[in-house]
């Protein structure tokens, strides 16, 4: 059995991304009060309008933040698992019939191309790691 996890490259996990947002929200709503204090009411829509981008912005980031992508090879059989915003599609390919094949130079340029499929691939891979990974993975197509 031969295994390969990509993870998508993330400088917060989604509970530091949730501390960040909240010191983020009350540090703001600090300085919003403030100013209503000495009677700046203004400050209030734009302190809504600063967190709700903000809001927005972080789900988005949490909501791939946790994003994967497992190629796992068991005798002949190959399956690829993506996690894709929270959702997760599994391909199963036979070893025999699937090639690799690279269409370009893109960042997700490799695609395994079956009899009726075609799964892309390499989504996660370091450019300087995707001629390396994809040696290992010919090892075991077409065998």
């Amino acid at each position: 059995m031969q295994t390969w996890l990509m993870k998508r490259n993330c400088s917060f996990s989604p509970k530091q991304v949730g501390l960040f947002y909240l010191s983020i929200v009350c540090f703001s709503l600090l300085i919003a009060g403030y100013f209503l204090f000495i009677g700046v009411w203004m400050i209030i829509i734009f302190t809504s309008i600063e967190i709700l981008a903000l809001t927005i912005a972080l789900y988005v980031y949490t909501r791939h933040a946790l994003d994967y992508e497992k190629i796992t090879i068991v005798g002949k059989q190959l399956f690829v698992e993506r996690s894709w915003g929270g959702k997760i599609q599994i391909d199963e390919l036979n070893t025999l019939w699937t090639k690799l094949h690279r269409s370009g130079t893109g960042k997700s340029s490799l695609t395994l191309k079956s009899s009726t499929k075609e799964v892309p691939i390499g989504f996660f891979v370091v450019m300087n790691e995707q001629e390396q990974f994809e040696k290992d993975l010919e090892k075991y197509l077409g065998v």
